[in-house]
């Protein structure tokens, strides 16, 4: 842990506001978010006494820079600083400019959540479980300012997050995440949080809520055209004339703005029940495999419509033992096509899909970008990290690092013990972005 003195002198050295952070103001501004204390002395308030005299705007910028944990720390320093900083996290134009600036100065850094499923959590299941909520969850900040050594330089937390009412066991909930806010779904039960400032809200109930509906997805994702946060919910209408099983495909959209749900046009034939993979969202763009269709299906949240898309080469997963997954590199929608085959080495292919032209059924253009392996004990592809890494998982349930530059291997290790395995979930930024909307919000 750091001196309060050097955190808070830090402070004024990484956030200059003529000039945009050189590597080394990076740096000094990941220490700090690292190193910031959980409680602010007597010491530290009296440096806030260095700022008094910066203009308003030289303040505002300074204050810009930090993480949210910071910003919360410092409105105890005085009565004229919280009603500053009160006033600037209300702020929307500040609020976006400090989660730029966050994705800017995190650029060095990677922040993943990882679900850590304990044999011994599993097996309890009755209200005892709770306390032990606050366990399952990891938050690890990888530092990318080393990668030639072996192991990986980073930063394991825990990862708080409310509970579903009447729900215990997280392990079957639906989680995304986007500019800072965790969207968390299990039937028709929703939440919206956000972490970094303590603050949630459960959504109204859905339109879809009879007992025939089964939903399949659920996204949350940033309608940047109407300044909007948006939940999409999509799934079947099951019936069962003369015993013959049909699907209607429904679907839904909430609005954080307007604080309700509407039903939206869907057009999904099926001749059997889907299971979908992890969604992924890239540029206001959902994407599903449905791996029992072998299909892509997207949702367009400016747009608000649905599309399927093609595998690449109309490949097809048509050997048991080969799996296609989702994900994000470079701003673009990557798809991984990898064998599973124990005992021997496997390799991965990575395709990259091209911008797709909205409403068109076929214009979105694969190409194959590179095949990483063979490797051997490598069991599923996971995840891109900022400076082209990719995370892996091995067959033994650990995790890796491969450098597409280098092709090199690194350890990566987030808890010890034998009876926790992480799986990795979403990739996470902290922001003050608020979930209020239609309703207070809940803190």
């Amino acid at each position: 842990m750091v001196d309060n003195t050097t955190v808070f002198s830090s402070v004024l050295v990484f956030s200059s506001p003529l000039r945009s952070p050189s590597e080394a103001e990076q740096k000094s501004s990941s220490l700090l978010l690292f190193s910031t204390s959980r409680r602010a002395s007597s010491e530290s308030f009296a440096m806030a006494g260095i700022c008094c005299d910066l203009p308003k705007e030289m303040l505002e910028e300074v204050l810009s820079w930090l993480p949210p944990q910071s910003l919360i720390q410092f409105k105890c320093v005085s009565k004229s600083w919280y009603a500053l900083i009160d006033s600037l996290m209300k702020n929307p134009e500040f609020v976006n400019k400090h989660l730029r600036n966050i994705d800017n100065k995190l650029l060095s850094s990677t922040c993943l959540v990882f679900f850590c499923v304990s044999y011994t959590y599993s097996r309890r299941r009755h209200r005892n479980s709770i306390p032990l909520r606050h366990k399952v969850f990891k938050s690890v900040t990888i530092c990318h300012d080393d990668r030639e050594s072996d192991h990986t330089n980073n930063v394991v937390e825990d990862f708080h997050m409310p509970t579903l009412p009447g729900e215990v066991d997280p392990v079957n909930e639906l989680r995304g995440h986007c500019n800072g806010i965790i969207c968390l779904a299990r039937y028709n039960k929703i939440i919206l949080c956000n972490p970094a400032i303590k603050e949630w809200r459960s959504l109204p109930k859905p339109c879809l809520d009879s007992g025939s509906f089964e939903a399949l997805g659920v996204g949350f994702g940033y309608d940047s055209r109407a300044n909007d946060y948006k939940v999409v919910r999509f799934g079947l209408d099951r019936f069962l004339p003369d015993r013959i099983e049909y699907f209607k495909a429904r679907a839904e959209l909430y609005s954080l703005r307007s604080d309700s749900w509407r039903e939206i046009e869907i057009h999904l034939e099926l001749d059997t029940f889907p299971h979908l993979g992890k969604e992924v969202f890239n540029r206001g763009v959902f994407y599903w495999f449905l791996w029992t269709h072998n299909v892509i299906f997207s949702f367009n949240v400016l747009y608000e419509v649905f599309h399927s898309i093609p595998l690449p080469n109309n490949l097809r997963v048509v050997q048991e033992d080969h799996f296609i997954r989702l994900g994000v590199w470079n701003e673009s929608v990557a798809l991984f096509f990898y064998s599973n085959k124990r005992g021997s080495p496997n390799s991965i292919e990575v395709w990259v899909m091209e911008d797709c032209f909205v409403g068109a059924q076929d214009s979105c253009p694969w190409t194959k970008k590179l095949v990483i392996g063979p490797l051997a004990d490598v069991a599923i592809p996971l995840t891109f990290l900022k400076n082209d890494e990719l995370l892996l998982q091995r067959t033994d349930g650990g995790l890796i690092l491969y450098d597409l530059h280098s092709q090199m291997l690194r350890n990566f290790t987030i808890i010890q013990g034998v009876n926790s395995i992480p799986c990795w979930d979403f990739s996470y930024v902290k922001s003050l972005v608020s979930v209020q909307g239609g309703s207070p919000s809940h803190s």
